[in-house]
């Protein structure tokens, strides 16, 4: 009996402190542990807003005197009242709220007991207005902060090292803000009210030797460039580029690089495209074609790490070569709709590509460009057919759209309808040499051309005229071609694919040969009516006559050789050319 007492007791014990431990726990759920001190006031048991409100009651010393913050002998002051000196317990009362209340059920229960027993004691000190004291600091640095500028190498023209200048930089200085603040609260701390602010160099100007040394290191950059490219995409830092990354006395500017290569990647950067073909199976007439375009990203890390390791290779008088190339890193997406999913004639895949340039094109030649690229543009070859460039385009004269720029004539230079279709023939020609497809008739110009030459080895052209002066091919693969073609009016660049069915063959231009070198005639002259006295453009650019060959070889897919073509040029002087108005004589 007397036993089951004693056990009834203990429960009943164990019951009222269960009970009590939850109700201490409720009561402190939002309270203070007890026992708790700020600043030797007792805010055990009260919340956050009465320990706030107790505290603030409360009589605490507060800093008085001018409050100073110096840069050497430059001072900003202010009285301790306009800087906001005061306490501020919000957060303090906050730290002694949350003491003891982290951890398990168990652990807090502990904490809570123990807070029972002994004392916690928490401080408070004064503070200032952060924001005040910015507002001193904005007066300090209009006195102190010196606009400095780094120094810099410029190199004016590229592969010209008497044009380099060595920029020594001048000196600056910036005060650090928000680590002066820092520190004049954590004086105020102390009971200091005197504060010298944190300044930080923002440049340094070359000394004397350094400025030798600078030359020394941009100098050997002079001559080299760094070439990244992929197909169509070509990207150069010249000389002038690489001299401008240099920071001074050693380094590299990458900040400078990567807003360099921000700028490819806007023109680089692109979603994938699904393919579109639309076209009639019996006419063989495309009505719509949208060729399939991989997603490209310009790997921006990789590039980086590519451009600073070609600078640092660049750098050794031992280097094997003054250009480094390098293929653009990219990273790839395929289209969701490939050419394949669009058609039944074979048409699946890219098997031969061409480009050109023609800078200084007047607009009349760039409005020909874009027209003939047109028309040319989205032609199906079936298999075994001989595609006829001048049967392809038709009638070409004022009738059909085109404009007057100047073509080659009878061995002459003269104003007529459709300047600018060699172009595209030329374009073309080049396509087809990639393709691999036997070439059955072409005829390169009397003259060279300049625009031909801007991208490409003289003799790589091909001219087209009414009748017999054709650009003609064969489809001998087993599947039906299509022949696409785009033409930039802007940037003044085209080019064209050759979409079909690869049987794996591949092709090489080798044994370029330039020879017979004859130098130019004077310049001509041609009088536009239409322009005022005085007026003078020039039109073309003048080239040495000349000769040239090359061999274009095409290998099957087992690496044999099954066709080598070779393709002859002779060039006579060309002259350059000008538009003058009536009486100009240049």
């Amino acid at each position: 009996m007397r036993r089951s007492l004693v056990i009834g007791g203990f429960v009943a014990a164990g019951l009222l402190l269960s009970l009590i431990a939850v109700k201490a726990f409720e009561h402190y759920n939002t309270r203070i542990y007890p026992k708790t001190y700020i600043n030797g006031i007792a805010v055990g048991g009260l919340t956050i807003e009465e320990a706030t409100s107790k505290l603030q009651q409360a009589a605490f010393e507060l800093p008085d005197g001018e409050v100073v913050i110096a840069v050497d002998d430059i001072r900003v002051a202010s009285t301790s009242a306009g800087l906001g000196a005061g306490y501020y317990f919000d957060e303090v009362a906050r730290e002694a709220f949350e003491n003891g209340k982290s951890g398990n059920l168990i652990q807090r229960f502990f904490s809570l007991i123990s807070s029972l027993f002994k004392n916690k004691y928490f401080s408070a000190h004064p503070q200032f207005n952060s924001e005040q004291i910015e507002s001193l600091l904005t007066e300090l640095k209009l006195k102190v902060d010196i606009i400095g500028e780094r120094p810099s190498a410029v190199l004016a023209v590229s592969g010209a090292p008497t044009s380099l200048k060595i920029n020594p930089g001048i000196p600056g200085r910036l005060v650090e803000v928000e680590k002066t603040i820092a520190d004049v609260q954590e004086n105020l701390k102390d009971g200091s009210l005197e504060t010298r602010a944190t300044v930080a160099s923002t440049s340094a100007a070359l000394t004397d030797e350094e400025q030798i040394a600078a030359r020394d290191r941009a100098l050997a950059y002079v001559g080299t460039s760094i070439v990244f490219d992929d197909e169509r995409l070509k990207f150069v830092l010249s000389d002038r580029d690489i001299v401008s990354f240099l920071t001074f006395p050693t380094g590299i500017d990458t900040d400078e690089i990567l807003a360099t290569i921000d700028t490819w990647k806007t023109e680089i950067d692109r979603e994938p495209q699904d393919a579109v073909f639309e076209y009639n199976p019996e006419t063989l007439t495309v009505a719509k074609f949208v060729p399939p375009r991989d997603g490209l990203v310009l790997d921006t890390a990789q590039t980086l790490y590519l451009i600073q390791n070609s600078i640092d290779t660049l750098a050794n008088p031992n280097r094997e070569s003054a250009v480094i190339n390098h293929s653009l890193p990219l990273v790839t997406k395929p289209p969701d709709k490939t050419l394949a999913d669009t058609n039944d004639l074979g048409i699946s895949e890219r098997i031969g590509f061409g480009e050109s340039e023609y800078d200084h094109s007047i607009p009349n030649r760039i409005h020909n460009v874009k027209i003939t690229t047109d028309r040319i543009s989205n032609t199906i070859v079936p298999p075994g057919a001989e595609f006829s460039f001048n049967k392809t385009l038709g009638e070409v004269s004022a009738r059909t759209g085109y404009r007057s720029a100047y073509v080659i004539r009878n061995g002459r230079t003269e104003l007529g309808d459709g300047g600018g279709v060699c172009q595209v023939s030329t374009t073309l020609f080049r396509a087809v040499l990639n393709a691999g497809l036997p070439v059955t008739r072409r005829l390169p110009h009397s003259y060279r051309v300049s625009y031909y030459e801007l991208d490409s080895k003289p003799g790589i052209d091909a001219t087209v005229y009414s009748g017999d002066v054709d650009l003609r091919f064969i489809n001998d693969t087993n599947h039906h071609i299509l022949v696409h073609g785009e033409a930039d009016s802007n940037n003044l660049y085209m080019y064209f694919e050759i979409y079909g069915t690869s049987d794996g063959r591949t092709t090489q231009i080798v044994d370029h040969e330039v020879w017979g070198y004859q130098p130019p005639p004077p310049p001509q002259y041609f009088e536009d009516p239409e322009k005022p006295p005085g007026y003078r453009e020039q039109v073309d650019w003048s080239a040495a006559g000349i000769k040239a060959k090359f061999k274009n070889i095409v290998k099957n897919a087992a690496g044999e050789v099954i066709r080598e073509e070779e393709y002859y040029s002779n060039y006579r002087p060309w002259a350059a050319k000008f538009v003058v108005g009536p009486g100009g004589t240049g």
